[in-house]
């Protein structure tokens, strides 16, 4: 690397590092269920060897709320809650760290990919600024963690294309990816089928002098993958998967709807209302949405805690570089089988568990195919530059297209770090700690504690913001749990009870004895209740009223 490029890779370098790792205790403005639950299970387990819910050091999944998240991200984070607590920075920092790997990694997946350092400098750049990298590394995002380390793998079975000797990280890093996302569990099995089809006469030439590492190589893949695969299909794995996945209970009656309504012949009516149709249909505009610039450029997820509401997961400015780069990879995996057909295999693979499931546009389960989309982008503006007759008209438009780059990037930051943070808090479930604080504070007073669930499980940012002994919540004698509705219900604990919001009036008619009271605004009965504070989301909209009874 020439003395200019190590400053422009240094320089982009440190705009990964502040942009990931700056302010991350603030920004966003509070942990929500997801980064609470993961974190206080891993300072569980370091206290007890057990998790919350007393189970011994879990493998592949963790019990949460309704679902079961992988533990890589979990254990990652012990070594950082061990030696400085339990706090919003040991919780984020796993996947901060990964988030910012990934620049490094899309550096040097540039150079194998373009030959070009300056070049990889390119594609750094925009992973560096693309909201779909930088959003979810500020937060615990379990795909976060899965495409650093799948990127990783990737980028190694590049490499090892020509030197075999990368073969084995590759599979290590590759099948590891599969401990951090449900997601890796299926992309991954399919992309190495794929991987040793399209290069298996360049593998096919070094086996026999590389016996060894092949044999290595297997007994990584058969140790950590293959059980991985077989975790695939317990119930624990598939928690989350039976309600998202696009046959699902509410699919099936939506299709027994369409046949029972439909007025002509009840053979037409099966014929197209059925599973098949229903799952190619989901699974068709799903891959569309994925090339819809409206999806990717502007408006992006409804889910607020993904992205920043009516932004796209990509600027504007690389709208065109990024179909035209789309299409010339697709033109050239057709012309050969090497390094282009394995790209577009990835995206279309690695889109497979977005496209099988329901909902808002699910751009963190599409994270596997990061950061291919930036790939594209680059393929596109270097075809773009190249129509370019001379040398200083080239440097003109990528001057012109960094700097409208830049200035898009400003924008999207800025509104990350001012009206996204004060409008958008509650998505962030903001004021637990708060409320908690205030708990502490006043624990002692108080004979029992009522807390709504309207926000979410308030128990578990109890036990996260306390920070509440892991021992002494396992064993307590009052520690109350129910699972229905596919979820599981924690009542009570200590002094706690947890309450549905619609239920707190009731609850609270007939107190007889000394009650502090959480509620939602204004939900209470005023004859038997004193206001003491009430704690406000940023925007100044009231969160929860706190009161003795």
């Amino acid at each position: 690397m020439t003395k200019l490029y190590s400053i422009i890779f240094g320089i982009i370098l440190v705009i990964g590092f502040l942009t990931r790792f700056l302010f991350l205790d603030k920004y966003p403005v509070s942990l929500n269920w997801d980064e609470i639950s993961h974190a206080y299970n891993a300072y569980s387990l370091i206290k007890t060897g057990q998790d919350q819910w007393s189970t011994s050091w879990p493998i592949f999944n963790f019990r949460a709320y309704g679902d079961y998240p992988t533990t890589l991200n979990m254990y990652l984070s012990m070594p950082f809650i061990y030696f400085f607590g339990l706090n919003a920075w040991t919780t984020r920092i796993v996947s901060a760290l990964c988030g910012f790997g990934l620049i490094i990694v899309a550096y040097f997946l540039g150079k194998e990919i373009f030959k070009d350092k300056k070049i990889a400098c390119l594609l750094m750049f925009l992973v560096t600024l693309s909201p779909w990298t930088f959003f979810p590394s500020r937060a615990v995002f379990q795909s976060t963690v899965a495409q650093f380390f799948l990127s990783l793998g990737i980028l190694f079975l590049i490499k090892a294309i020509k030197k075999i000797n990368f073969i084995l990280p590759g599979v290590l890093f590759i099948s590891l990816s599969t401990y951090a996302y449900h997601n890796t569990k299926i992309v991954v099995p399919i992309l190495l089928f794929v991987y040793l089809i399209i290069f298996f006469k360049d593998i096919k030439q070094k086996f026999q002098n590389n016996k060894n590492i092949f044999l290595v190589t297997l007994l990584v893949f058969s140790f950590l993958l293959i059980p991985q695969i077989i975790s695939t299909f317990n119930k624990d794995s598939q928690a989350r998967s039976r309600w998202v996945f696009a046959i699902n209970p509410a699919t099936i009656n939506q299709i027994e709807n369409n046949r029972n309504n439909y007025q002509g012949n009840p053979l037409i009516a099966k014929l197209k209302y059925n599973k098949v149709t229903a799952f190619s249909a989901t699974v068709a505009k799903n891959y569309l949405g994925f090339i819809n610039p409206k999806m990717l450029f502007y408006n992006s997820t409804q889910n607020f805690q993904f992205n920043i509401p009516n932004t796209g997961v990509l600027y504007p400015i690389c709208l065109p570089f990024f179909y035209i780069g789309l299409i010339i990879l697709i033109i050239k995996s057709i012309k050969n089988r090497g390094i282009s057909l394995f790209l577009v295999s990835w995206f279309l693979i690695g889109l497979i568990p977005a496209v099988v499931t329901v909902g808002d546009f699910p751009i963190i389960r599409a994270m596997t195919i990061l950061p291919l989309p930036q790939i594209f982008i680059v393929y596109g503006f270097l075809k773009t530059l190249s129509l370019f007759k001379n040398q200083k008209s080239k440097s003109l438009f990528t001057i012109l297209f960094v700097l409208i780059l830049l200035i898009q990037s400003f924008f999207y930051f800025k509104n990350y770090l001012t009206d996204y943070a004060k409008n958008y808090s509650s998505s962030w479930q903001y004021g637990y700690k708060e409320v908690v604080d205030y708990i502490k504070t006043n624990y002692n007073e108080y004979d029992q504690i009522i807390f709504t669930k309207k926000y979410g499980e308030a128990h578990e940012f109890v036990l996260f913001y306390w920070p509440w002994d892991p021992k002494s919540y396992q064993n307590d004698s009052r520690l109350n749990w129910d699972f229905h509705a596919d979820w599981y219900w924690v009542n009570s604990f200590d002094k706690f009870r947890f309450i549905n919001d619609w239920e707190i009036k009731k609850e609270t008619e007939n107190i007889n004895q000394k009650t502090l009271l959480i509620t939602s605004p204004d939900n209470y009965n005023k004859n038997n209740s004193t206001l003491l504070k009430t704690i406000y989301f940023l925007n100044n909209q009231p969160a929860f009223d706190i009161l003795s009874l």
